[in-house]
């Protein structure tokens, strides 16, 4: 990968606004014009990523966070948007996590509109709801390279494979053991070949297309039209029950091959029962579509855990409902 002044300066004001840490700011631009020189140089002779800065974090349980410095940051970021963005085209639309005019809201939207569509045709429904055990954690390396080599030159798949075997290395395990002794914590080990740092921008993309032969199988083979997946989140409406039990037993054999497996959050409702997805509860009553957030995002728009774009969405979203 072959980068220019310009790439990297830019990639930096991308991120620049994303990076709490004000001091690492003013460090780097001290020396501005020197350290996108030095990142230019190193990248165009094989950039080599420094030890993470391994820590954890509490929101609804205790999340590990493997954090680059700002020039892997960068580093990551520019592998993103000249290797991993070419991988877009290939994703079925309504697979929406990390890209571009898609996410969170967009997964939302989609959700309304498959509910209108499915309850208009038929008032009782089925919905499965599959959850992914440690996803970030289980994800085979292997099993990645080979689904990328599909789509990615020789060169770009070495460059993915070294973002990848930053995860083989004794100490972050040997961290993470300290935590959970020192804490009392259950925070899960890296198996060597296997798993994504959480926090790149790099490891959410490969996260988004690992399941992309998935997300075809499901929608192309098994006919679901009505089809969500958010990173490691996915949810199927159907009208016939027998025939989501049949997908149902298909998807678990198939994530076997994906060296995965469903969690036990992992059901099929009826459309009366009510079912959550992405912070949203939603109820099928009289025909109407009726939503809840849930408590946990309520307390985290409260608390302002959530960026100011989404704050407006869900601000407005509480005086539509009242």
């Amino acid at each position: 990968m072959k980068v220019t002044y310009d790439d990297v300066f830019n990639s930096y004001m991308e991120l620049r606004n994303k990076i709490r840490n004000k001091k690492v700011i003013n460090y780097f631009e001290i020396l501005l014009e020197s350290n996108i020189n030095y990142l230019v140089n190193s990248i165009n002779k094989g950039y080599k990523l420094s030890k993470f800065n391994i820590f954890f974090i509490k929101e609804k349980k205790y999340r590990l966070i493997l954090s680059n410095n700002i020039y892997d940051k960068i580093y990551n970021h520019l592998v993103s948007k000249l290797i991993l963005s070419k991988l877009d085209k290939y994703l079925i639309d309504s697979n929406v996590a990390t890209r571009i005019n898609k996410g969170t809201r967009y997964a939302r939207y989609l959700l309304h509109k498959y509910l209108v569509k499915i309850k208009n045709k038929n008032n009782k429904f089925y919905i499965l709801r599959f959850d992914i055990k440690k996803y970030f954690f289980n994800i085979n390396h292997q099993v990645l390279l080979n689904k990328l080599s599909k789509y990615l030159n020789l060169e770009e798949i070495n460059i993915i494979k070294d973002i990848l075997d930053s995860t083989n290395k004794d100490y972050i395990n040997n961290k993470i053991k300290l935590f959970n002794n020192k804490y009392k914590l259950n925070l899960p080990l890296y198996k060597k070949g296997k798993g994504l740092s959480i926090g790149a921008l790099s490891s959410q993309m490969l996260a988004t297309f690992y399941l992309n032969d998935l997300d075809h199988l499901i929608k192309e083979e098994l006919g679901c039209k009505y089809y969500i997946r958010y990173m490691d989140d996915g949810i199927i409406l159907m009208e016939s029950k027998d025939k989501l039990k049949y997908i149902y037993e298909v998807l678990k054999k198939e994530i076997i091959k994906y060296d995965l497996e469903f969690n036990n959050k992992t059901k099929i409702y009826v459309s009366y029962e009510g079912f959550s997805f992405l912070g949203i509860n939603y109820y099928i009553r009289n025909n109407r579509i009726i939503k809840r957030i849930s408590k946990k995002l309520r307390k985290d728009i409260v608390n302002n855990r959530i960026n100011y774009i989404n704050y407006k969405f869900y601000k407005n979203y509480f005086r539509y409902v009242r």
